[in-house]
């Protein structure tokens, strides 16, 4: 158990937040968003399937949390169940909920005070999309001009992938089901004017100029200049994406858009320029807590990782980002999403590590986002299955107690596979994982969570401060502050598996303090402890 010392400000509840005064200086600084694959975090109906109800009723616990801003993946209908390639782009998947539904949700996260961001793929279409069934080896469909085909006979529509001795390729959404994702015509008008159309819609969906019932901002997944890196549809920084987002912000100009740019080694500057929207993602960050410079999609990270928690590294991979992004814009600063392994898995479930993580996580620069469940540690390795169920282990449901029977628990993949046999909650692990557990324990990492979500939020410092480095006697220790408007904040890390000396420049009482002991003007780290305090 780490050594915990917290200053008075610390002891109440999370839920204190919410009658503390917060930073005022307006920007998305001041926001921390919390990533939601919905399928997996509250089940309303009994069905298995986390829904938008489900979403709403649990409004209470993101707030308690200290989170700001909601970021789900796809809501659009789709037979793939991560719902990253539409069946019918104007239709709510059914397992989700309503038209009614959603536009409910949407005006209960503005009423508690909270943001939403909706995620966008709406580069393919599945079969089954009526423009791709109606317009497959018929010319004259009306909706012809939707799909890209490379003959004039539409026989062999542009896919995402074409395996050798194939013209469709069979991806599998889940078990026994062939499915086969093709392009959008993305250089015709046609499908320029309605991916214009369909995300301003979403921006202001009644018309009325008052946002309540609007997104607050898009997510746009797998962000390429030239998709997919084909050549058959290029430019699309400028010529495609910039119009799309200045017509959104015609309408809203506090619309936020963050683009998932598609090779994780890259910054996003390029695509931040030229597209017109706000964010990137910190990539180069991630790997760098990780201890690894690369990871590709579908691989598993051990075969890559290096040395996670390298001082040096990440020190020098904020300074490259901050340096890049351009002034007024913002990255996306974040340990684990969908589409990667869980940080707990990543370390190999050593809890000081984690904790380490919660701290880069929530005080470095960037907007902090959390995918649902990291406060809780909750595990999760991508697996080897062929097709889409690998990633199911890092999209499980949310574990509200130690029971997957339990009401709400969002299941919906139990006992259909192997998957399932690794589960957290068919291992046991959900016995300390549980919200319900950790919520009781003062010493939880979700209750560090909470404590380093107040702290953000209630200083300049860290939320809208400049950052720099500040050199340690010891090179295992990451030292830096956070400094804005005359207050400042210094953070200090061990992070190596040694005990660690250096002397301590301030003679303030920390605010946290975890696994270090003061012994005159000399500060001993414990391995992977840390401290933070105002100077």
């Amino acid at each position: 158990m780490p050594l915990l010392i917290f200053s008075s400000l610390f002891i109440n509840s999370c839920s204190s937040l919410n009658n503390k005064t917060l930073v005022d200086e307006p920007g998305w600084n001041d926001e921390i968003i919390y990533h939601v694959n919905q399928r997996s975090f509250f089940d309303s109906n009994g069905d298995r399937h986390g829904d938008l109800k489900g979403v709403v009723e649990k409004l209470g616990y993101l707030k308690e949390l200290g989170v700001t801003t909601i970021l789900f993946t796809p809501l659009y209908k789709s037979d793939f169940y991560h719902n990253y390639f539409a069946k019918d782009y104007e239709k709510i998947d059914p397992e989700y909920g309503t038209m009614e539904d959603y536009l409910a949700f949407v005006k209960a996260v503005h009423q508690n005070g909270l943001k939403f961001i909706m995620d966008m793929e709406t580069q393919y279409a599945q079969n089954g999309n009526k423009w791709f069934d109606e317009s497959y080896k018929n010319p004259a469909s009306p909706y012809a001009a939707f799909i890209h085909y490379s003959d004039s006979l539409n026989h062999y529509p542009d896919q995402f992938y074409i395996p050798s001795g194939s013209d469709l390729k069979e991806y599998r959404a889940w078990p026994d089901q062939k499915l086969y994702i093709v392009y959008l015509d993305l250089n015709n008008q046609k499908v320029k004017d309605w991916t214009k159309t369909f995300y301003t819609h979403w921006v202001d969906p009644n018309g009325d100029g008052k946002f309540d019932d609007g997104v607050d901002g898009y997510r746009i997944d797998h962000m390429m200049d030239n998709l997919d890196d084909r050549g058959i549809f290029t430019d699309m920084f400028v010529n495609f994406w910039n119009p799309v987002f200045k017509s959104c912000k015609a309408i809203n100009p506090s619309l936020f858009v963050v683009g998932e740019q598609s090779n994780w080694a890259e910054y996003g500057e390029d695509m931040i320029e030229k597209s017109g929207i706000d964010a990137s993602f910190g990539f180069p960050i991630q790997f760098a807590i990780w201890g690894t410079p690369e990871y590709f999609r579908g691989n598993s990270a051990d075969s890559t990782l290096k040395n996670s928690l390298d001082a040096n590294n990440i020190g020098k991979q904020v300074t490259e980002t901050l340096k890049r992004i351009p002034k007024g814009k913002y990255y996306i600063n974040f340990l684990e999403n969908h589409d990667t392994e869980r940080f707990a898995s990543i370390v190999k479930k050593d809890k000081e590590k984690i904790r380490c993580g919660a701290v880069l996580n929530i005080l470095l620069p960037g907007i902090p986002s959390i995918y649902y469940g990291q406060e809780l540690g909750v595990t999760g390795k991508i697996g080897n299955w062929g097709y889409d169920v690998n990633h199911i282990p890092v999209r499980e449901a949310f574990p509200w107690t130690p029971n997957p029977d339990d009401p709400g628990t969002a299941v919906f993949y139990k006992d259909s596979g192997p998957w399932w046999d690794q589960s957290y909650f068919k291992t046991g692990e959900s016995a300390q994982l549980a919200l319900s557990v950790q919520q009781k324990d003062p010493t939880s990492l979700w209750n560090l969570y909470c404590k380093l979500i107040h702290y953000r939020r209630t200083n300049k410092a860290i939320t809208n401060g400049d950052f720099n480095l500040v050199q340690p006697v010891n090179p295992g220790i990451l030292a830096f502050s956070r400094e804005n408007a005359g207050e400042k904040v210094i953070v200090m890390m061990n992070l190596s598996k040694n005990t660690n000396t250096t002397s301590l420049p301030s003679d303030k009482k920390p605010d946290f303090q975890e696994n270090t002991s003061i012994h005159g003007n000399n500060l001993v780290f414990q391995p992977y402890g840390f401290i933070i305090y105002k100077e």
